[in-house]
């Protein structure tokens, strides 16, 4: 009977162990949420947040479309140095920064909600959306700095539960040709050596994907896309990864990238990174 008391013991002892473990690990932690409130033209948000895995939710409280779109300084430049870059355009900002996400877009009196990874350092959050005079709003003060520093708890932070997964390619989108309608959470991956961004339109009834290409040629007549906001993905850098919740109803969208290839000067929806889906 001796051998069958040790192997009872052995095992009494492993069970022991591994409750002691289980006990032991740490739930994970929720994720963190910021409240960024955008107005017609600022920011209300706190001027520092800790790093890691963050829920931003945009609220926007003016009455024109806003975004938060986050960049991250890189070494050695100032923000003097980005506003006098922003001032040129886009092409000449870029260089500067390291694209690091946001909300994309979100219509008066709506909130919108999007999950990143931020590392440590000194941020800028900016409105790039232009009112009908066609004036970026970052042109008239939404612009405003924010510190990631370390973060205090060690607990780990899980990522959100997706509905939908794109990945965003040089220059392409791969994602779901059908999207089921309703709140979803969106997980969108760069994959490709540039920064992207998801920027979503919806179709007029009758309107085509031919119809949003032929009008990005002159920009004149009637646009063949709803005039409200749908929302999207702030601009992410090369590997990196963003969570975002919309709510699509049912009809035919649009989904592309405005963001300027380096090379050319043109935006990479030009460049084919322009997609149709639907949502049934």
């Amino acid at each position: 009977m001796q051998p069958l008391n040790r192997l009872i013991a052995a095992i009494a002892a492993l069970v022991g162990a591994l409750m002691i473990l289980s006990a032991c690990q740490t739930p994970p932690a929720p994720i963190p949420e910021v409240t960024i409130k955008a107005a017609d033209f600022s920011f209300d948000a706190p001027d520092q947040i800790e790093a890691g895995r963050v829920s931003l939710k945009l609220e926007n409280v003016g009455h024109e479309d806003h975004q938060v779109q986050l960049v991250r300084l890189n070494d050695g430049v100032t923000l003097e140095q980005l506003e006098a870059a922003l001032q040129q355009g886009p092409e000449a900002a870029l260089p500067l920064v390291t694209l690091a996400g946001g909300v994309g877009l979100a219509a008066p009196n709506h909130h919108e909600q999007a999950v990143l990874d931020l590392t440590e350092g000194q941020y800028v959050m900016l409105c790039l959306v232009s009112g009908e005079d066609g004036v970026p709003h970052v042109a008239k003060g939404m612009l405003k700095p924010i510190q990631v520093v370390a973060r205090k708890s060690q607990a780990v932070v899980q990522e959100p539960k997706s509905d939908v997964s794109i990945v965003l390619k040089d220059f392409r989108f791969e994602m779901p040709a059908e999207i089921k309608a309703g709140r979803l959470t969106w997980k969108v991956t760069n994959q490709g050596p540039q920064p992207h961004e998801v920027f979503i339109l919806k179709l007029l009834p009758g309107k085509t994907l031919d119809d949003v290409m032929a009008f990005m040629q002159t920009y004149e007549d009637e646009p063949p896309v709803e005039n409200a906001a749908v929302g999207g993905v702030a601009a992410i850098g090369p590997g990196q990864t963003s969570w975002v919740n919309l709510d699509l109803s049912a009809g035919g969208y649009v989904a592309l990238c405005h963001v300027p290839d380096p090379a050319t000067g043109k935006d990479h929806a030009e460049m084919g990174m322009i997609q149709f889906f639907s949502v049934k």
